[in-house]
């Protein structure tokens, strides 16, 4: 577990196209589905924060069948999850792109970010992983 991962979080929230799925359409990445719905059977709301129109992000949220909380297609991210911190807590925000760690950053957020199908790992963010199964063990929950 990481150091200052020590409580559960109110809520993680989740990029969606390359961390959850790898695009449109495309199923869920091996155990994304399994660990999002272990940890909001412990109390964490799951939000899903992508940049996508709302209609498309909903429908494709629905279409795997991921039991999201909240469902955020936006242009930008950053104020949204400020928002969500400001709301609700502590929380952390994972997504496999730069933009969702500077969105992160931004927010005041821990950053996870996702190295799936050959996605490369860049500095600065706080972990990562290539596989959604990896992250209870690193997170500790």
């Amino acid at each position: 577990m990481l150091p200052f991962m020590q409580a559960l979080p109110a809520f993680i929230a989740v990029d969606w196209n390359g961390t959850v799925v790898s695009f449109f359409g495309e199923p869920a990445y091996p155990g994304a589905l399994d660990v999002l719905e272990a940890w909001r059977q412990k109390g964490i709301l799951i939000c899903v924060v992508s940049h996508a129109p709302p209609g498309t992000i909903q429908r494709d949220v629905e279409r795997v069948g991921l039991a999201a909380d909240e469902i955020y297609g936006v242009e930008e991210k950053e104020p949204v999850l400020k928002e969500l911190r400001l709301r609700l807590g502590n929380g952390i925000y994972i997504g496999d792109h730069p933009s969702d760690f500077r969105a992160a950053t931004a927010a005041d957020l821990p950053f996870f970010q996702a190295c799936q199908g050959g996605q490369i790992a860049f500095p600065g963010r706080d972990a990562g992983f290539s596989d959604w199964r990896e992250l209870p063990g690193l997170l500790g929950y």
